[in-house]
């Protein structure tokens, strides 16, 4: 027969260990998202975007901050500028774009930081654009991918909002 302290020891690690195993995070590149977005106050022909992936643990894979400068390009106005118009920089971090698994359900949160710079670095323009969403576990980690793509294109969202009031013109 266990003794008390065995018992109290079990019901303490069974919970623990369960919890321990079902605490997962996971990060995935998302897909472009499906909105077209027109930022008409930014024209391509003047605007230099650069997108930097400031995660901890995003290693040297370029492939998310592809994804996302291309739809900030692809977002520009394709209204030319006056030649003689100054440069200007838009600059995306990428501060976090994770999925996680607490209580039987995926989650997951993407927010970037957006600055609009001008001649000489004087800034026009700071933004923070986020994206959170959750779905009951059906499916694993396909959930767990759907998830993020979800919080991606809500971040995206924001940024594009954020962006479309800002004009260079």
């Amino acid at each position: 027969m266990p003794s008390s302290f065995s018992r109290t020891l079990l019901v303490v690690l069974i919970p623990c260990a369960f919890m321990g195993g079902c605490a997962q995070t996971k990060q995935y590149t998302p897909s472009p998202s499906a909105t077209a977005y027109q930022l008409a106050g930014l024209p391509a022909n003047i605007v230099d975007v650069q997108v930097n992936d400031l995660r901890p643990d995003a290693g040297a894979d370029e492939a998310f901050k592809n994804v996302l400068r291309g739809q900030l390009l692809a977002a520009l106005s394709s209204q030319v500028a006056h030649e003689s118009a100054n440069r200007y920089s838009l600059t995306v971090d990428i501060i976090e774009h994770r999925s996680f698994f607490t209580l039987g359900n995926w989650n997951a949160s993407t927010r970037f930081r957006i600055r609009l710079k001008g001649a000489g670095s004087s800034i026009l323009g700071q933004w923070d654009a986020t994206g959170t969403a959750r779905r009951s576990n059906m499916w694993g980690y396909v959930t767990a991918a759907a998830v993020s793509q979800d919080s991606y294109n809500i971040a995206v969202a924001d940024l594009m909002s954020s962006l479309s009031q800002a004009s260079v013109r």
